[in-house]
């Protein structure tokens, strides 16, 4: 799908996205990058060396590093079901983090929004899960 809004240029924004990639508009607007591996997409970050290998077992290390990159909500994607533990979910909500697990296409469109509004949030998509099945 691809999207037609006009996107802030001192933002990441997302131009367009399929099941096994998605297209960057970069904040400067000077290209669009195409990500087919998993990544990290912050409003000024665009992270493909992925740190976390599975979203479901997110270590008190890997919540850390998230927690660095000082975001309102997390936005989590990976394979077709992702359910995070209680845990898990407490401890975000401990460090004032909101955490949504979604599909590909909301948790897309959901990004858009947010950046748009000028809010802090974190996509981390997980490819991998999805190309080993």
């Amino acid at each position: 799908m691809k999207f037609s809004l006009e996107s802030p240029s001192d933002a990441n924004q997302i131009h367009a996205y399929d099941d096994d990639f998605i297209v960057i508009r970069t904040k400067n607007n000077t290209g669009l990058l195409r990500v087919d591996n998993s990544l990290i997409l912050t409003s000024n970050q665009v992270i493909t060396d992925l740190p976390i290998n599975d979203l479901t077992q997110l270590s008190s290390r890997d919540i850390t590093y998230l927690k660095s990159l000082d975001p309102e909500v997390l936005i989590l994607v990976q394979g077709s079901d992702i359910h995070l533990s209680a845990q898990t979910r407490v401890q975000f909500s401990e460090l004032a983090i909101g955490v949504e697990c979604m599909s590909l296409g909301a948790a897309c469109r959901t990004y858009n929004l947010l950046v748009a509004e000028g809010r802090q949030v974190v996509l981390l998509i997980n490819f991998e899960i999805k190309k080993s099945k």
